[in-house]
């Protein structure tokens, strides 16, 4: 009896010795080299891309499209959707993907556990930055690779900024919108989240009324939102379990491959 009542309270000594040891700082022990890792992976992506678009801005003659002629169905799509008022569209879609969008996902997660620590909150949002960086990434490669003109300059519709004439697929606010959402409320799932349906329900909405305001402002087709969309879903489905140690890469007969379990 004597020695169970010992070992009972040896082990309330060590708990209450971790219960006041101070938290270990974002960026040390293996958590924190994995931090590291994805927040520089994130940079680099993002210098990445904007050095290229840049490089691509500056090379790239304005007025020449390679694919310039649209099939049918956005032919239909954009007479069916766009507006007279073109530039309140546009301005409407760019508040909500880059204005409302990121902050309902962020703030959504800040919520969903507003008493933890920075490293948990760390660990909640490098994921979604991830996410935009890469999935942006490949929307402006495909962009530049197939130089789809946009239908306010075959149509001659007015807009509210200036833009590239032949970036229009796939469209980069879709993306964002859909990456943003998914990363998000795949965390939230993965963490048991009471924000979860609202991340899912708030946030499917603005990405789905953001891809309509696109064509609406004449600044792109129904296959360049529904693509950019698809690549957004993709990304936040896949790039967060990069962090999340749920992709591992493995070796294959010819090379490597990558596996991981939904």
């Amino acid at each position: 009896m004597l020695s169970r009542l010992l070992a009972l309270a040896l082990v309330a000594c060590a708990t209450s010795a971790e219960a006041d040891a101070p938290a270990q700082p974002w960026y040390r022990g293996e958590a924190g080299k994995k931090r590291i890792l994805h927040l520089s992976l994130a940079v680099g992506g993002g210098l990445l891309y904007f050095g290229a678009n840049f490089a691509h801005a500056a090379a790239v003659d304005s007025d020449a499209c390679r694919w310039c002629e649209p099939p049918l169905i956005d032919d239909r799509a954009r007479d069916l959707f766009v507006w007279d008022n073109t530039r309140a569209a546009d301005i409407a879609s760019s508040v909500i993907a880059y204005g409302a969008a990121p902050v309902l996902g962020i703030g959504l997660l800040y919520l969903s556990d507003r008493d933890a620590s920075l490293p948990r909150f760390l660990d909640d949002t490098i994921p979604v930055f991830e996410t935009v960086v890469y999935t942006q990434l490949l929307v402006n490669t495909m962009k530049m690779a197939f130089g789809r003109q946009r239908p306010f300059v075959r149509y001659g519709s007015e807009v509210a900024f200036e833009v590239d004439h032949n970036k229009s697929f796939p469209s980069g606010h879709a993306a964002l919108g859909f990456a943003i959402t998914t990363s998000a409320g795949m965390i939230c799932h993965w963490r048991g989240y009471w924000t979860e349906p609202y991340v899912w329900g708030v946030g499917i909405t603005l990405s789905i009324a953001t891809e309509y305001l696109r064509i609406a402002a004449d600044k792109h087709y129904l296959t360049d939102v529904l693509v950019g969309g698809g690549i957004g879903i993709i990304g936040g489905i896949t790039i967060p379990r990069f962090f999340k140690d749920d992709v591992k890469i493995v070796p294959v007969k010819n090379g490597v491959g990558i596996a991981t379990t939904f």
